[in-house]
């Protein structure tokens, strides 16, 4: 079907055509002022790959942040129980066992075990995300003094080297790194 110059423009006229000649095809779209499906998807790959850089950060984050909690938990009870033998006048006796992840706490010169205000028990066992995997200074117990003084220094180290506890001699100085 041929349709003359006088049934286009009046079919522009009737449906608001602009710009509707000879020169140009009647029924050619007009340009989409929205994104194509290519681009949605190139944008939902990019997402996708981006969130699961972010996802596996996270996990790796709270992991590390369990450790941390723990490592602090474990200098809060040493340094309670220095505190507490050096306010009784006591020798405080600090046991660590890399082969079931525990520490003891004993004090006096009978080892009687310490059980601090708030603790059921003076054996500590840790979590299974934490693991004692060396003990420097620790062959036998690590004695403190009615002082708070270690007889010698001691290094706890923490899912092999991830952290380490350091315990200073003469000071008594118990930090982590």
């Amino acid at each position: 079907m041929d349709y003359g110059q006088e049934t286009i423009i009046s079919f522009c006229i009737l449906f608001n055509c602009k710009n509707a000649d000879n020169h140009r095809r009647f029924f050619m779209p007009r340009f989409s002022k929205g994104f194509t499906l290519i681009e949605l998807i190139a944008v939902m790959v990019i997402a996708s790959i981006l969130a699961t850089s972010a996802i596996g950060s996270y996990n790796n984050y709270n992991k590390w942040q369990d450790v941390n909690e723990q490592v602090l938990s474990i200098l809060g009870t040493l340094r309670k129980a220095r505190d507490f033998c050096m306010a009784a006048n006591e020798k405080l006796y600090l046991s660590v066992d890399t082969d079931d992840d525990t520490y003891t706490l004993t004090y006096k010169d009978a080892k009687d075990p310490l059980n601090l205000p708030g603790e059921t028990s003076n054996v500590f066992t840790m979590p299974s995300y934490v693991d004692f995997t060396a003990s420097t200074g620790l062959d036998e117990d690590l004695l403190f003094n009615i002082l708070g003084e270690p007889t010698e220094g001691a290094t706890i180290t923490i899912n092999t080297d991830e952290r380490t506890i350091n315990i200073v001699s003469p000071t008594g100085y118990i930090y982590a790194q």
